[in-house]
């Protein structure tokens, strides 16, 4: 059975996954969700270096302490960054995005944004070093959503540098792996949208699951169902 390494997005941790991962599991997947480096339970260890590079040796790091193979790698929202770089690992045979950014080296996640709007957020850093954690709404997780007070307790800051730093070059073998884009319909924000369109222009393949964009959260059994078929596939 393949293995799966579940990535998590900006703001969030390993834990995001939890109900995706527990119905993976029951597939029979051996599934791995780790938290980077200076957000959730590692929120403690946030510091200047950290930033794309960073993320993506955490999950070098896990996949050779774990031993991983034949490991498909799943993306979420900022997530599919990392795990587009850590695809340059050998294990790695299939790379998802999950509602992810658009994956173009030399590009940040901030790109696009009006440079005033980039100023303003980083003048409101905390210690210099992240951004808050905004109400999970802005993540298609609305008030009332059994998730919300969940998602709300959870959320860290995000480090800076991750949504500043250009995306690296990726690996050669990149653009041979199996690559899909796990859509959500009724996503609200720009740069997943974003990401939708790059994977469609390449000729990805696509998915589509009926929710807003924190689909660990507001779907995770479709979200499941669609990583286990992609994994199978």
């Amino acid at each position: 059975m393949a293995e799966i390494l579940l990535v998590h997005g900006a703001w969030h941790g390993g834990w995001c996954w939890r109900h995706v991962a527990d119905r993976l599991r029951a597939e029979g997947f051996r599934v791995v969700a780790p938290t980077l480096t200076g957000l959730g339970e590692r929120a403690h260890l946030l510091s200047a270096e950290t930033g794309l590079a960073q993320h993506a040796a955490d999950l070098a790091a896990v996949l050779d302490c774990e031993e991983m193979a034949e490991v498909t790698i799943v993306g979420h929202s900022y997530g599919a960054l990392p795990a587009a770089l850590a695809a340059a690992h050998p294990a790695v045979v299939r790379f998802v995005s999950l509602d992810g950014v658009p994956v173009i080296e030399g590009q940040a996640l901030t790109h696009g944004l009006p440079a005033e709007a980039v100023e303003a957020a980083r003048a409101s850093l905390i210690g210099g070093l992240a951004l808050a954690a905004p109400d999970p709404a802005t993540f298609d997780v609305p008030a009332g959503h059994p998730a919300h007070d969940w998602a709300r307790r959870r959320v860290t800051p995000m480090p800076w540098r991750c949504l500043v730093e250009p995306l690296p070059a990726l690996a050669a073998r990149f653009v041979t792996l199996p690559r899909a884009y796990v859509a959500a319909a009724r996503n609200s924000m720009a740069g997943p949208a974003a990401g939708r369109a790059q994977a469609g222009a390449e000729g990805w393949q696509m998915v589509s699951i009926d929710s807003g964009h924190d689909l660990p959260l507001t779907a995770p059994a479709e979200t499941a169902a669609a990583i286990a078929g992609l994994a199978r596939s």
